[in-house]
C-alpha cells in the first residue's frame, strides 16, 4: 500500500474510529457518549425485478401495493439526510435499501447532499438500470459504497433465483461499468458484491469471490438466505440450506480465501452463525419459530443500539425487532437528535443489549472492531 494511499485511507477512517470509541466507552462505562455511525433508511418503494426470495416477487395483490408505495416522501429524504448530519456530523454511513434504489430519480441528489455534508451514502442495486450514465453520475455525486446483488456468474443459476432476461449480464455489465467510472474520475468508491446463500447457488459464492474479491476497492458478501410466513411453502423448501456440510465446506473455502488476501465480509463469528442458523433452524413452517433461536451463549452481548440507526418508513428504531424510539413525519417536529438523546430510547437500548435473537442479516451482523477497520482499509 503506498504512503499516500495509507495517509488518505487513515484520513476517511479517523471519524469513523472517532464513533467506534465512543461506543466502546458507552457499552463499557456508565457514561453514554455514543452516536450512530451507521444509518439505515428503509421505505416502501417500486423494484423493477421480481426476485423469488423477495417480497416483490411473491407478493400480490394490496400486499404488494403496500410494500411498492412510497409513504416515506422524498422531501421527507432530504430532511432525513440534514437531520441525520445534525446529530451524527462526519463519518456517518447512510445506508439506503427501498426497493430498487435507482427507480429513485432523486438518488443521485441524495448522494451528492449526503458527499456535501461530510458522510457517507450506500445502497444495493440489482444493476439493471445503471449504464455509463448513471455510473458516472453516481461516482461524480460521490456515492461512498454500492452493493451489486449477483447470485452466481452462471446465468442459469443467478435467473432462477432473480429472473430477468439477460439479467446476469446486466448485473455483471453494472459492475465494470462502476469499476470503469471509478477509475476514469480516479475516485475511491467500494462496489460489494452481494450473495444472498441459497441451497441453489451455495458454492456459487466461492467463483464470485475468485473473481472479483483481490480487485482493489472490492469486497464480497455473504448473506443467509432470509425467509417469512408469507413466503410461498415451495420457494421456502427450495431456497432453505439444508446440507450442512455443503455450507460448513463453503465456510472452510471461505477462510481459506480470507487468509489469501481476498476481501470477504463475514468474520468468523459470522460464520459460525450462519452454520447455527442451517442447523437449527430445521423447521422452515413458522417465522415464531425461526425468531425463537438464539446466538450461542458465549456470544458478546449485543451492542446494535449503541451506534446504529433505522427509520423504516419514518418509524426510528435502534432496532427493525425492537419498539421504536420516536416517528418522522412532515407533522412531527422533534429531530432525529431529540429522539437519540430521549428516556424512551435508553429504554430501548437497554432491550437491545439483553437481547439473544440470532441476527445473520448483514446490516444486523455484529462485527468485531479488527474485522471492520480490516475490511475499511482494503476498501476505502
Amino acid at each position: 500500500m503506498m504512503l499516500s494511499s495509507l495517509s488518505r485511507k487513515i484520513r476517511k477512517g479517523l471519524p469513523y474510529l472517532n464513533k467506534e470509541v465512543r461506543a466502546i466507552i458507552s457499552d463499557h462505562s456508565p457514561f453514554f457518549v455514543a452516536l450512530p455511525r451507521s444509518v439505515h433508511l428503509w421505505r416502501s418503494a417500486p423494484c423493477n425485478a421480481k426476485c423469488i426470495m423477495c417480497d416483490y416477487g411473491f407478493a400480490k395483490g394490496e400486499a404488494y401495493t403496500k410494500i411498492s408505495r412510497i409513504s416515506f416522501s422524498d422531501e421527507l429524504m432530504f430532511r432525513a439526510i440534514e437531520e441525520i448530519h445534525e446529530l451524527c456530523g462526519r463519518g456517518t454511513l447512510i445506508s439506503y435499501i427501498a426497493g430498487e434504489p435507482t427507480v429513485s430519480r432523486n438518488i443521485v441528489n441524495w448522494v451528492q447532499r449526503s458527499s456535501d455534508l461530510g458522510m457517507d451514502f450506500r445502497f444495493t442495486t440489482n444493476g439493471y438500470r445503471v449504464d455509463q450514465k448513471m455510473a458516472a453520475a453516481l461516482i461524480e455525486a460521490g456515492v461512498f459504497n454500492i452493493g451489486v446483488s449477483l447470485e452466481s456468474l452462471d446465468p442459469a443459476v443467478n435467473e432462477t433465483i432473480r429472473p430477468m432476461f439477460r439479467g446476469t449480464q446486466k448485473t455483471i455489465e453494472a459492475i465494470e461499468w462502476l469499476r470503469k467510472e471509478r477509475e476514469r474520475q480516479k475516485r475511491h468508491v467500494s462496489i460489494n458484491i452481494k450473495t444472498v446463500l441459497t441451497n441453489i447457488n451455495l458454492e456459487s459464492f466461492v467463483d464470485i469471490v475468485k473473481r472479483w474479491g483481490k480487485e482493489e476497492g472490492m469486497m464480497c458478501t455473504p448473506q443467509m438466505f432470509e425467509w417469512n410466513d408469507q413466503m410461498p411453502a415451495e420457494i421456502r423448501e427450495k431456497l432453505c440450506v439444508k446440507d450442512i456440510g455443503r455450507l460448513e465446506g463453503v465456510m472452510g473455502e471461505l477462510r481459506k480465501l480470507k487468509s489469501e488476501g481476498y476481501t470477504i465480509h463475514l468474520s468468523e463469528q459470522g460464520m459460525s452463525e450462519f452454520v447455527k442458523l442451517a442447523r437449527e433452524d430445521t423447521d422452515h413452517s413458522k417465522w415464531e419459530n425461526r425468531n425463537k433461536l438464539e446466538m450461542a451463549p458465549d456470544a458478546p452481548f449485543c451492542n446494535i443500539g449503541t451506534d446504529n440507526l433505522w427509520i423504516q418508513d419514518g418509524q426510528v428504531k435502534l432496532c427493525p425487532f425492537h419498539p421504536p424510539i420516536g416517528t418522522m413525519s412532515p407533522e412531527n417536529k422533534i429531530t432525529i437528535k431529540e429522539m437519540w438523546e430521549s428516556e424512551i430510547t435508553r429504554k430501548v437500548r437497554d432491550g437491545t443489549r439483553a437481547c439473544r435473537r440470532l441476527c445473520t442479516i448483514s446490516c444486523l451482523r455484529r462485527t468485531p472492531l479488527k474485522h471492520k477497520v480490516s475490511t475499511f482499509m482494503k476498501i476505502a
